[in-house]
């Protein structure tokens, strides 16, 4: 035998053995960090589920004492809100409490156990209640559907993609042991420039053998890893961005809560008047908790949408802006036409509040300013109109006022002490919904926003009272 075939044969051999174990590594380490990733994910929503029950028989001990039945009830209530593939259980003294399942099937541990159940990955999560509850135990059961069918679709890829890759391993070794290694040379200097940093090194290879196709294969991984790279500094860009939107977007109901409180702290109120700020603050803290969740959904643009009624959004808006206006020589009017629209009403909020603090950022140096806000149906669309008579925008600044921190202080005076971030904010919140905003300004004399929203179909034949 040649010796270039025995050394071929060789390194052929040492390399598909790396290659498989380096596989069967990654299949290992994979699988093991998926199931991870559940493992915390179900023991986190477990602990806050916990954590609620306990809470809730706390408050119901205050009247009464728990027992087997009310321990039954609060798993039936909390079981309702959960889909087929997760089912909360718990034992009492030792028995089971939930129908159909013995108490020898449930882990008698804290702590995470998982099964293999007819050929499906189970997790349970086990705690007692809490100390003052500890023959009382919680148990959540989740079959891990979404796990087996991704793993099950990872699996085959893994072992067909080492296949594949020794097959190209063993065709590329044979060309390079026997032809000569001179063109290995730009190889090694193009890789040890992309290890130095330089993303943008090609090889160019003449030929139409293998030895250039495997320089076009490295082209090929260069382009792509380049394209990760840059993929990846955009996704940090705009979770960056998200960190600063939430921080925007809660500034307003903190500034309502804090101004509520200073206000009952430094006025002589009625009861009524104090009962009415503690219903505004309460609002307001329920809004900020809203939007925590609801801006997470935005950053994987998951948003729930249904229907809700506009009306009562506006009406919240018109008794929290006549309180923030009182004093001021500013006329604030809403008017809602329609009832009900369909989309996520936390997030048609916070784009109205956005609308309604900026042009009362542009009214505030007048004498006599206007804000005027009116919410009607047009065809099978959704229109809010939100108008002032303030400064204006100069024309040259309206194509950029909705890019992300844009500010330019001579043109952008109503939004000054703003992050830039209010006016991008309502555009991503229109286009979630399919809808768009349009902005007409002249300077000195006012500008209007125009929020286009699909209509729901479904909402057109129900009569509203």
């Amino acid at each position: 035998m040649k010796l270039w075939k025995k050394v071929y044969l060789f390194a052929l051999l040492i390399i598909t053995l790396g290659i498989n174990a380096g596989f069967l590594g990654i299949i290992y380490y994979t699988y093991e960090y998926m199931l991870g990733e559940e493992k915390d994910r179900c023991y986190t929503e477990f602990m806050v589920l916990r954590e609620n029950i306990s809470a809730d028989i706390a408050k119901m001990e205050e009247s009464a004492s728990l027992d087997v039945d009310y321990f039954r009830k609060f798993l039936v209530a909390y079981n309702s809100y959960y889909e087929s593939d997760t089912q909360l259980m718990g034992m009492a003294f030792g028995k089971s409490v939930t129908e159909g399942i013995p108490a020898k099937e449930l882990p008698l541990d804290n702590g995470i156990l998982i099964r293999d159940e007819e050929q499906k990955t189970v997790i349970y999560v086990s705690q007692i209640l809490d100390d003052d509850h500890d023959n009382y135990r919680i148990v959540m059961r989740r079959t891990l559907d979404n796990f087996d069918i991704m793993w099950s679709t990872l699996q085959p890829m893994y072992i067909i993609g080492g296949i594949i890759l020794s097959l190209g391993v063993s065709l590329t070794l044979a060309f390079v042991v026997r032809m000569v290694l001179k063109p290995m040379d730009k190889l090694e200097a193009a890789t040890r420039k992309m290890q130095e940093g330089d993303l943008a090194t090609r090889v160019e290879i003449a030929g139409k053998n293998e030895l250039s196709k495997l320089g076009d294969q490295f082209n090929l991984m260069a382009d792509a890893i380049e394209e990760n790279i840059k993929e990846l500094e955009q996704q940090s860009q705009q979770k960056q961005e998200l960190i600063n939107n939430l921080a925007h977007e809660m500034n307003t109901p903190i500034t309502s809560i804090q101004g509520f409180a200073d206000y009952m702290k430094m006025s002589k109120l009625s009861e009524e008047e104090h009962e009415e700020c503690l219903d505004f603050i309460v609002n307001e803290s329920k809004r900020l908790k809203d939007i925590s969740s609801t801006l997470l959904d935005m950053a994987n643009m998951e948003v729930s949408k249904n229907k809700f009624s506009i009306k009562a959004v506006c009406d919240r808006l018109n008794g929290l802006y006549a309180k923030k206006f009182e004093g001021k020589k500013i006329a604030f009017r809403i008017v809602c036409e329609i009832e009900m629209m369909f989309g996520n009403g936390t997030l048609i909020e916070g784009l109205m509040r956005n609308l309604i603090n900026n042009a009362y950022n542009a009214v505030s140096d007048k004498e006599n300013g206007e804000i005027n806000t009116r919410i009607y149906k047009c065809s099978n669309h959704v229109i809010i109109k939100i108008s002032d008579n303030g400064c204006g925008i100069s024309t040259e600044h309206i194509g950029h006022i909705f890019e992300p921190f844009y500010r330019v202080d001579k043109a952008r005076s109503r939004m000054k002490g703003g992050s830039g971030l209010g006016l991008p904010l309502c555009y991503k919140i229109a286009q979630i919904h399919g809808g768009s905003i349009d902005v007409k300004s002249v300077v000195g004399e006012g500008t209007t926003f125009l929020v286009n929203l699909p209509f729901d179909n479904l909402l057109e034949n129900i009569r509203f009272s």
